[in-house]
């Protein structure tokens, strides 16, 4: 079984509540009625209901019913504004109800807090909205997980029936020690729940077990052995090129014992621009299959779509997204 049929396995199983925040796109109307139709989600859609009826007709679907939010109702904005204000609270701060609607008045804001309150287990944004202002929601509104300080990003690599993740792609351009090992641990925890196996996690550099100095050695052996420590009982090692992260005989020659050398499934990069271009050199000379980038730290599951995505994308990503709640 493919990840990918995995995944829809898991969705039709449990059909969570997934939240658009960028409701009224004809993109996700489009997939949104995709996902009804064959059982997979619940989807809400967030936006002003005349505008999603108006995507919903461009798109062409009929014969589909439409959960949608108003963000701007006054009884939601004055319900999320108390909400935030007792976030805000709790972390010591004081704030004004006009800051508060000022704070929550916004789709992005009110999806993630749906997400918060347990109305939906999922939110997707980004179609319409950058990736920092995704972010920041999800980190206003929602928080990082229980043991992690870090927002970061993952790609799925899938080719035939073989998975793997490369992380972080997309977040954090020059991560430290710290945050690279939390991105480990994230990664690693994703991998489980969404493939049932136990993640070989693999911290990435020019150098294998102290074969070269300067540049991102240091940092990707001081990251390796902050998430040992961390989570002793995973799979994680480094730091080691990519060959012997993935040749069981070039693994075992350079870096003799370890567990992980030579059958790595996680790949954690020393900086977002080896991650990205590791990634698109995997797409287009590999033939790998991208999914994501997905987003991964925050305390419930937010996904981040491209901009310029297309409806199956959002399909995609939606699966992928409910399959790790």
């Amino acid at each position: 079984m493919s990840v990918f049929e995995r995944c829809l396995e898991k969705c039709r199983a449990r059909k969570g509540v997934v939240v658009y925040s960028d409701g009224e796109d004809r993109r996700v109307v489009s997939a949104a009625a995709k996902l009804i139709r064959e059982g997979l989600v619940e989807p809400i859609l967030i936006g002003d209901p005349e505008k999603v009826r108006t995507a919903l007709q461009e798109s062409g679907e009929t014969g589909v019913s439409l959960q949608v939010v108003n963000p701007y109702n006054q009884a939601l904005l004055q319900h999320n504004a108390a909400e935030y204000m007792a976030i805000q609270k709790a972390k010591g701060k004081d704030i004004s109800e006009e800051e508060a609607v000022k704070a929550v008045k916004n789709p992005l804001a009110a999806g993630a807090l749906m997400v918060r309150r347990g109305e939906a287990e999922i939110g997707v944004a980004g179609n319409l909205s950058s990736t920092a202002d995704v972010i920041r929601a999800g980190l206003r509104m929602i928080g990082t997980a229980a043991g992690s300080k870090t927002v970061s990003s993952f790609f799925f690599m899938l080719k035939d029936n073989k998975v793997c993740m490369f992380t972080d792609c997309a977040v954090i351009p020059e991560p430290t020690s710290a945050q690279l090992a939390d991105i480990a641990i994230s990664t690693a925890g994703v991998y489980k729940r969404v493939m049932g196996d136990d993640a070989r996690v693999a911290l990435l550099s020019f150098s294998t077990k102290g074969s070269g100095k300067g540049g991102t050695v240091a940092l990707s052996q001081k990251a390796t052995e902050i998430a040992k420590e961390l989570a002793p009982e995973l799979a994680i090692d480094g730091e080691m090129q990519f060959d012997a992260a993935v040749s069981e005989t070039v693994g075992q020659l350079k870096f003799p014992g370890s567990p992980v050398a030579g059958h790595a499934n996680t790949f954690v990069f020393p900086d977002l621009q080896s991650g990205n271009i590791g990634a698109k050199i995997a797409q287009r000379f590999g033939g790998f299959e991208l999914f994501g980038p997905l987003l991964q730290g925050l305390n419930a599951p937010i996904n981040d779509l491209s901009r310029g995505c297309n409806a199956e994308e959002v399909y995609i990503t939606s699966i992928l997204t409910a399959a790790m709640a």
